[in-house]
């Protein structure tokens, strides 16, 4: 989609384009166009978000990731930190017997890195489970972030600081990670898919 708009210059340039794929270096255009959160829906049921965090005691990971090595900023994550530490677990393949959403639920923040494209489905399942999203990409517009501050629900790192995660996630006063997951609790409702849409969800 977003490059099957550009060969209509007209069209690319007078249209609102709704992308997930929301990269200003391919020519999304804040002042105009709209992210789309990705989402990642299996079969035909749409995913449900928990709605009481877990218990603090519970959450025994500082940081977790799974996911293939495809695109660049991934390959830095899993250079630096697959394997090497037990707590900022990053998995290229998850292990059998572990347990994906668990593991989620089990941690305070979620590693978000973009793939070949910018967004990733993985901040959703972040905030669906209760878990601090950590965004780590260039170029990339996050979804609504023209009404919604996303430096009260999540923490962004520079590429260039993959190395220093666990050190930046570690000097997080508890009192502001408390905060920031329970705003993410405050803005799920704007991340859910509802059929028909209902007010102040994704479509609304």
């Amino acid at each position: 989609a977003p490059f099957a708009t550009t060969i209509n210059s007209d069209l690319f340039n007078r249209s609102i384009r709704v992308l997930c794929n929301a990269n200003v270096s391919e020519g999304f255009n804040p002042r105009k166009d709209v992210t789309l959160p990705e989402f990642n829906i299996m079969g035909y049921s749409l995913p449900n978000p928990v709605h009481t965090p877990t218990p603090l005691s519970s959450k025994t990971i500082l940081a977790f990731f799974a996911g293939g090595n495809h695109g660049a900023i991934r390959d830095i994550l899993l250079q630096h930190w697959k394997g090497k530490d037990s707590q900022v677990q990053v998995y290229e393949y998850l292990p059998k017997g572990k347990n994906y959403t668990q593991l989620l639920l089990s941690s305070r923040y979620c590693l978000c890195p973009s793939g070949y494209e910018v967004a990733s489905p993985r901040i959703i399942e972040a905030m669906y489970t209760g878990c601090v999203p950590v965004t780590i990409n260039d170029y990339y517009v996050l979804p609504f972030s023209d009404v919604l501050d996303w430096s009260q629900f999540s923490v962004r790192i520079p590429v260039s600081r993959i190395p220093d995660i666990k050190n930046i996630l570690s000097a997080v006063p508890e009192s502001t990670y408390l905060k920031l997951q329970a705003n993410v609790f405050r803005v799920q409702q704007h991340f859910v898919i509802n059929r028909p849409a209902k007010r102040f969800d994704v479509i609304n």
